[in-house]
């Protein structure tokens, strides 16, 4: 019975679900939302494909990895999101929610005044070490990565290669190519998939 666990790249994943998942067009909405209940058994129904099992093989669900990062000033337009992952998300059940502040980034701009924005640090440092750790651990032997982060390829063909667990990738078709090469396989978000993901 293989063991499965989730990883989601948070941003990666919300910004790629705007760009390629729209409304209908007599929708009332501007945006589509993601149902997080419905994540973990869409996923785990496309794994047979997948992996060549049949369908209703015993799969041992390991829970679902959420990172994210958020900026951290009161009264920035994270807020709801922060209050949405500490108290909705991580919330339900097999979810933990890793959720980091981001940092400040002082600079100056052409004309030599300073700026300064918040940018994402850790999380996918973060991603990469719980990857190695259960595969160390034997936590899991398949992994789910939604990201379409090419900053992961390393660390999947060594976990692949030296530590024999599989990593499938979870994304729209619209890139991560080279992430998607360089996973044992893939579950593609565009169309019945993404639908089913709808809230």
């Amino acid at each position: 019975m293989a063991k499965v666990r989730v990883f989601v790249d948070f941003w990666n994943f919300q910004l790629g679900w705007n760009q390629n998942v729209r409304p209908d067009a007599n929708a009332q909405k501007t945006f589509v939302p993601i149902s997080w209940e419905k994540l973990a058994p869409t996923l785990l129904a496309e794994l047979p494909t997948v992996l060549g099992t049949q369908p209703g093989s015993p799969i041992n669900f390991r829970g679902v990895n959420v990172y994210a990062s958020v900026n951290p000033q009161p009264g920035s337009k994270d807020e709801g999101l922060k209050n949405f992952l500490a108290r909705n998300l991580s919330q339900m059940s097999g979810y933990t929610v890793h959720c980091v502040d981001r940092k400040e980034r002082r600079s100056t701009d052409a004309s030599g005044a300073p700026t300064s924005r918040f940018v994402e640090k850790g999380v996918d440092t973060k991603i990469v070490t719980d990857l190695f750790a259960g595969a160390i651990n034997d936590s899991y032997d398949v992994a789910l990565l939604i990201s379409n982060d090419a900053d992961f390829v390393p660390a999947i063909q060594t976990i692949q290669e030296r530590l024999d667990r599989q990593i499938i990738h979870v994304g729209f078709r619209r890139g991560g190519d080279e992430i998607r090469a360089s996973c044992w396989g893939h579950v593609i978000l565009d169309g019945d998939v993404s639908e089913r993901l709808s809230g």
